[in-house]
């Protein structure tokens, strides 16, 4: 008896409480992705033969952001933060020109490279959306000529768009 009383009494007390948080006119926030999907945004610092700082930073259209520290940065580990619309849009767009369609590897032993300085980092960045080719760069910052400067040094700045420069510490 008790028990069917029990059961009786737990969803009319459900309702009850699930009414209480609904306030009539408010609009109900949703998490839902936005029309396209939820891009993302990889972006990995590689080793070099000194203290240049290795970490990751994952960031999404969706304000999420993981920023993974491996070695010589200020912050090990992994830390989350949010990055605004406007943050994401800044970094997207600093790493735009260099975006592939489809995959660029620029390391020593490839043809993109060119002739290449030896014991420096690179990057590797791959960018995803629900619905579209993913792309990836995998870039040493050794290769030479005009056309991978401008590229090693837009690539090096593109993290200052994220709230991760305490994270990162001095470079």
């Amino acid at each position: 008896m008790i028990k069917t009383m029990t059961a009786g009494l737990c969803a009319p007390i459900a309702l009850l409480a699930l009414a209480g948080c609904a306030t009539p006119g408010q609009v109900p926030v949703t998490t839902a992705a936005p029309a396209g999907g939820i891009e993302t945004i990889r972006y990995a610092t590689t080793a070099c033969h000194g203290f240049c700082p290795v970490y990751t930073v994952t960031v999404s259209s969706d304000g999420v952001g993981v920023f993974e520290g491996e070695q010589h940065v200020a912050a090990t580990g992994a830390h989350r933060f949010t990055v605004t619309p406007a943050q994401f849009l800044g970094f997207k767009q600093r790493l735009a020109p260099f975006r592939p369609a489809g995959e660029a590897v620029y390391q020593p032993d490839q043809p993109l490279c060119g002739p290449a300085v030896t014991d420096l980092p690179g990057v590797d960045i791959r960018w995803q959306q629900p619905g579209t080719a993913s792309s990836h760069l995998d870039f040493y910052y050794g290769c030479g000529g005009e056309p991978a400067r401008t590229m090693r040094d837009g690539l090096r700045a593109a993290p200052e768009a994220l709230p991760i420069a305490d994270l990162i510490g001095k470079r």
